[in-house]
């Protein structure tokens, strides 16, 4: 079995669980972490552009398939996200936590944000209080947990530690 797919399938049933045992644990005031974005990033650190870009899309894909109205969105975003994040991934150093919880939060923030003004232009709904109420909270919780599972994923054998 190849190596990126053998990390693929690890990283997979980390974001897995974390989405579906640890996430409903971790809700505050409806907010929760995004493990798919956190699983994203790594994903994208430890086999880089173009497999990220792949699982990205393919992952935003499956959480399209529940929200008929926005079929597509998640999985462009994610999709530009993990390039985002590959694009930049040679200048960032992972094992680093500020690195890691900047690059996770600025992403969730930005994945969030968009994906808001776009259903509440739809819909013709508020931005900015469920804004600051809902999308900021959920990517500063998203960045502690994102270390957090970095450190997991460096256990595991998902990414090595740069020196």
């Amino acid at each position: 079995m190849s190596r990126t797919l053998l990390t693929t399938i690890r990283l997979a049933l980390l974001v897995l669980l974390g989405e579906v045992f640890i996430a409903p644990m971790l809700t505050f005031g409806g907010i929760s972490p995004d493990f798919t974005l956190i699983g994203l990033v790594i994903l994208t650190w430890a086999e880089g552009t173009i497999v990220g870009i792949m699982g990205g899309f393919v992952l935003g894909l499956v959480l399209d398939s529940g929200v008929a109205n926005l079929l597509g969105l998640h999985a462009l975003l994610k999709s530009v996200g993990a390039f985002a994040v590959g694009r930049f991934r040679k200048r960032m150093v992972p094992g680093v936590a500020l690195v890691e919880a900047g690059v996770v939060s600025l992403l969730a923030l930005t994945h969030d944000g968009i994906r808001l003004i776009v259903s509440a232009v739809m819909s013709d709904g508020p931005i900015i209080q469920p804004f600051l109420l809902e999308v900021l909270p959920s990517a500063l919780m998203t960045a502690v947990f994102g270390v957090l599972l970095f450190r997991v994923a460096e256990l595991v054998g998902i990414l090595k530690r740069s020196n």
